[in-house]
């Protein structure tokens, strides 16, 4: 039994009318239903019954019970639109059932979850003579209650069921008395029951098998190699978990944890979160690891992997921790060892660490690289690239290595390079909700033009077959007149020609139902946006604010937060007063925390972001909507555009995601000669076998100069280009204006041209860098074939053709060749190593610290600190918004009031008052608030923190008094140029949890705190208990929360 084609277009009428309710669509504007939906129960109830029939059976065919469930996945859908059409709402305790059901059935344990809590307290009497209770009970895996002195024919069965449940889930034992009274059960039913109750003691005796199955009693033990008893105390924990999810069966299934190195690709919401601990528990339970580290590319995502693991290993022996992204040692490797431990890490900070203290690599004996294909995403990703690289040769032999990836096309070959073998585990397919697809559109079906906008449904794997839509969805509203507008060109939205106000209408349109995120390919466009809803609503919308909907008293206090930050006038504080979020790479760090811990919980339910949202975090979303697939001139990555719309959808908050694109150009045009590209990208993109292999940066020193339109390219020969550089970088630094002066007709343009050659010289930097960090690991240093060894154990050199292979081991021994020449001193080869800057970098600072020795050792704070290194901080950071500024004396003085502590909206203010403007090409721009959060957090707090870190290595070679002292002052002033604080204080407030500048400081200055060490500090919060709180009642959930957590 199967659906067929007549099945499937009815189960479209199902999800349309759905559809129509969760859009709030007047039922007068409902499309005519001319066959019941109700035909689909024969054929959905009994593609239930032969699934749950093949299990009981123990269908020996794999492939046979996989098609059943391909199947039954089509009943599960049924199931669930039909309750959401409420054509028939007397049904809906009997659809809730068949459809968790049938969706445990299918292997979507988050989705029965959703659907089986529909049902609050006891199950409605559905003639199954208590076997309904029973069945929902299993779905619902309440195993804090169990049935007793149950009446009925049943009643025994039923009884015994639940409490030999409840027995095996607490030590595992009962199996064989479990799987005979469900066969008693199935006897029963068989003999004496109604069709309804067949049904339902089939569908109970599946779910038990299943259960057993899936149970952490049953698999773990099976697919560690360990002992039952090895694993008995973490399975009784309350937080541990009890069924396995199909992605972590693959990880079983794949010997990851006996100890086996792969890469695992794995959707969104697929349980990660979960397979990881799995995986560093069977490390450490089988004793093959002590030290485990965690890698992960942002700092955000660091915090909510420790935060999830403290949680998981709390009131057990193994410790957690997160070490701080200040490029400095501020901890110690004594303290790391000796028992078991887990560090949670960038990969910058991992770098900088293993270059000052390599000997810790000899300990680890588990590496977890989360978001593993970023390592080839913009400029650190020759970072974490050349870090994969010395890791591989500095680790232990055995040491176990996971690479948790999105989809990449090539995870084969990364897995070869990586681990030495190919292994990957394979879980793309797991998605663990459905996924809608919609488009907007303003032709009807037979292509005529129509005023009100529908949204049609297409099938995600093959877009051109459209499966159904949804009518009268865009309504344009007439706006409220603004003072010098035209009397008789009245404006309305939606404009149906502008996606952006539609995606913000969708939204608006939505927000009741669940949490909306609509999606921008810029920073700018997402601040726009904002603007753009808030200047809508003050219009007299006929709509609700997405502030109707959540938690008003999280909305006013991250409004405070936001306020204090950004200043009332900001995009964010506009918007955010209607409940619209904005969250971007310049979101500060303290307010972007907030307000994912507040979308998690549901607390707000609108936010308008970039692709940061895709960037590991989990976050309930469950409409997302896309503006563009362009990240300024460049489409967004397939792979990246799967891991951004996986965030629609989360399992176990619902059952489905929707993706809606806003522009209707891209449909209604997709047959246009002229505009049907749109149409070709998206279907592109939606096609997850089109995901990019993961490349190589370094590679890219090969690529040709291109025009910003990339239609012409001029070759520039990498060794060529080596050799230029090492004999006079300046010299190199000018090719950029000749390039742009020569070719400027070809759209070369100076810009454009400069951040290609930038990028070359950072990766020839990184080369030298790593070179250096190799080269005394003998007391020879490196020979030549040593280097050409280092070449070859790139990914660069694993990835290239013959040809290129060449050139990378002759670029190596090119820049190889110029240490050996200019750093002869071991001493100072190590040190240069430890800066993370390729060789002129370095000694331009090695240069400016020997000639600043005197001034330097006479700094009496951090402010001196900053008056002297300025023009060596102006040199050395080249980033974006910092270089562009028309008087560059607002700058410093912006840079003074970030490490004093003062807030954005302050900094912006400086920059007004100077009346100073953004240089851009011939033009001048006003700065906004964005571009003070970049050059703060990004800049100055990156980039300027790495030149003092390297300044402070240098000053070890001064051997002069008072240069211990000298460090730790220079160290303080990395701390406030990376964090924007004002005292050790504050620094270590942030560090504590508390990171937002704002919060750390407000917390310091009401409580008089003065300590500045973390373990201090938390004892005189403890002391201060009630003041404590007191100070973070006006602040976000997410910061109070922390502070519960240290006061206990």
């Amino acid at each position: 039994m199967r659906p067929e084609q007549k099945s499937q277009l009815l189960l479209g009428v199902t999800r349309s009318k759905a559809k129509m309710l969760e859009y709030s669509i007047p039922e007068e504007h409902h499309i005519k239903i001319t066959q019941d939906p109700a035909k689909l129960f024969t054929i959905s109830i009994g593609l239930l019954g032969d699934l749950a029939a093949a299990i009981n059976r123990n269908e020996p065919n794999p492939d046979s019970l996989s098609e059943l469930r391909t199947n039954l996945l089509f009943s599960a859908r049924f199931f669930d639109s039909y309750l959401q059409s409420k054509l028939n709402e007397t049904l809906d305790p009997y659809l809730v059932l068949l459809g968790s059901a049938s969706y445990y059935l299918c292997d979507l344990p988050g989705s029965t979850s959703v659907l089986a809590k529909r049902i609050d307290g006891d199950c409605p009497d559905l003639d199954g003579n208590g076997l309904e209770d029973l069945l929902l009970w299993l779905l619902q895996a309440d195993l804090g209650t169990y049935f007793d002195e149950t009446e009925g024919p049943f009643g025994r069965f039923i009884d015994g069921i639940s409490k030999w449940i409840l027995r095996f889930f607490e030590d595992g034992n009962g199996e064989a008395k479990l799987l005979d009274l469900a066969t008693k059960l199935r006897d029963a039913v068989y003999e004496f029951g109604t069709p309804r109750q067949l049904l339902f003691g089939d569908v109970i005796a599946a779910v038990l098998r299943k259960k057993l199955e899936n149970s952490a009693w049953k698999a773990l033990p099976l697919y560690s190699g360990l002992p039952r008893d090895k694993w008995r105390h973490a399975l009784q924990k309350d937080s541990f978990i009890k069924e396995l999810w199909p992605a972590q069966h693959l990880l079983g299934l794949a010997d990851v944890l006996k100890g086996e190195s792969v890469i695992v690709q794995m959707p969104t919401s697929a349980g990660k979160t979960k397979a990881t601990e799995l995986i560093l528990r069977s490390a450490f339970l089988a004793e093959r690891v002590s030290l485990a580290i965690i890698i992960a590319p942002f700092r955000a995502l660091c915090h909510e992997i420790k935060t999830g693991l403290v949680e998981a290993f709390h009131n057990e022996t193994t410790k957690v921790d997160e070490l701080s992204d200040a490029l400095q040692t501020d901890f110690e490797i004594a303290e790391l060892l000796g028992h078991q431990q887990i560090l949670v890490v960038t990969p910058e900070k991992l770098l900088y660490v293993l270059r000052h203290a390599p000997e810790l690599a000899a300990h680890v004996g588990l590496l977890v690289f989360d978001e593993g294909h970023q390592f080839d995403s913009g400029t650190r990703g020759i970072t974490y690239e050349l870090l994969l690289t010395s890791l591989r040769s500095m680790i232990p032999e055995g040491t176990q290595k996971v690479l948790i990836s999105a989809v990449i096309s090539n995870a084969e070959a990364v897995g070869e390079w990586l681990n030495g073998d190919p292994k990957t585990v394979d879980g793309q397919n797991l998605l663990p909700t459905h996924r809608s697809v919609a488009f907007a559109s303003f032709i009807d079906l037979k292509g005529a033009a129509i005023r009100t906008g529908w949204m049609k449904y297409v099938n995600p794997e093959s877009p051109e077959d459209l499966e159904y839509f949804v009518p009268q969805v865009i309504d344009k509203t007439q706006l409220e007149r603004k003072k010098g507008e035209s009397l008789t060109k009245p404006k309305y939205f939606p404009n149906p020609t502008e996606g952006k106000e539609i995606a913000i209408f969708l939204g608006l349109k939505l927000v009741s139902k669940g949490t909306v995120a609509i999606f921008c390919g810029r920073k700018d466009t997402a601040s726009g946006l904002c603007e753009l809803a808030a200047e809508r609503f003050s219009r007299k919308l006929p709509l609700a604010a997405p502030s109707d909907f959540s938690d008003q008293d999280e909305i006013s206090r991250l409004i405070y937060l936001i306020n204090t930050n950004l200043g009332t006038e900001s995009p964010s504080a506009i918007s955010a007063r209607i409940g619209i979020f904005s969250h971007h790479g310049n979101t500060p760090h303290g307010i972007r925390l907030a307000v994912e811990h507040a979308m998690r919980l549901e607390s707000i339910r609108f936010v308008i972001c970039t692709s940061t949202l895709a960037q590991g975090v989990n976050l309930p979303i469950k409409y997302l909507i896309v503006t563009s697939v362009y990240q300024g001139l460049e489409r967004i990555k397939v792979r990246d555009f799967h891991n951004l719309i996986g965030r629609a959808g989360r399992a176990g908050m619902h059952t489905e995601g929707s993706v809606l694109f806003a522009d209707p150009v891209v449909f209604d045009k997709r047959k246009s000669r002229d505009e049907k590209w749109r149409w070709n990208q998206v279907k592109e993109l939606l096609e997850p076998r089109n995901s990019e292999p993961c490349v190589s940066n370094l590679l890219s020193i090969f690529d040709p100069i291109k025009s910003d339109d990339e239609k012409y390219t001029i070759t520039m020969e990498a060794l060529d280009f080596a050799k230029a550089y090492i004999d006079d970088p300046d010299e190199v630094a000018k090719l950029s204006a000749g390039i742009a002066a020569q070719h400027g007709d070809k759209n070369f343009s100076r810009d454009g041209v400069e951040r290609q050659v930038a990028w070359r010289i950072s990766l020839i930097c990184a080369v030298e860098s790593f070179l250096l960090s190799h080269w005394d690991e003998s007391e020879d240093g490196l020979s030549e074939a040593d280097v050409t060894s280092l070449a070859e154990g790139t990914l660069a050199f694993f990835l290239a053709d013959d040809q290129k292979k060449d050139h990378i081991r002759e670029l190596f021994q090119l820049l190889s060749g110029n240490i050996s020449a200019n750093i002869t001193d071991p001493a100072r080869r190590k040190i240069y190593g430890r800066t993370l800057y390729g060789i002129q970098d370095a000694q331009a600072i090695e240069g400016w610290v020997h000639t600043n020795a005197d001034s330097l050792l006479s700094i009496v704070d951090e402010t001196d600190a900053l008056d002297l290194a300025w023009p060596l901080l102006t040199r050395h950071i080249n980033s974006g918004v910092f270089t562009k500024f028309d008087k560059p004396e607002a700058l410093k003085e912006i840079a003074h009031g970030w490490i004093s502590g003062k807030p954005f909206s302050d900094l912006l203010n400086i920059i007004r008052k100077r009346k100073a403007k953004m240089l851009w090409g011939t033009r001048r721009r006003e700065f906004k608030i964005d571009h003070v959060v970049d050059v703060c957090e990004g800049a100055l707090a990156y980039d300027g923190a790495l030149v003092v870190g390297a300044v402070c290595e240098f000053i070890e070679t001064l051997d002069q008094d008072g240069s211990g002292d000298l460090i730790n002052r220079l160290q303080l002033f990395q701390k406030r140029l990376k964090y924007g604080l004002p005292t050790e204080t504050t620094i270590a407030l942030y560090e504590l949890g508390f990171s937002d500048r704002v919060i750390a400081q407000d917390l310091a200055t009401s409580l008089n705190l003065d300590v500045t060490q973390k373990k201090h500090l938390v004892k005189v919060l403890k002391k201060d208990r009630d003041r404590a709180k007191a100070v973070m009642e006006k602040y976000p959930n997410f910061f109070q929360g922390r502070m519960n957590e240290i006061l206990g």
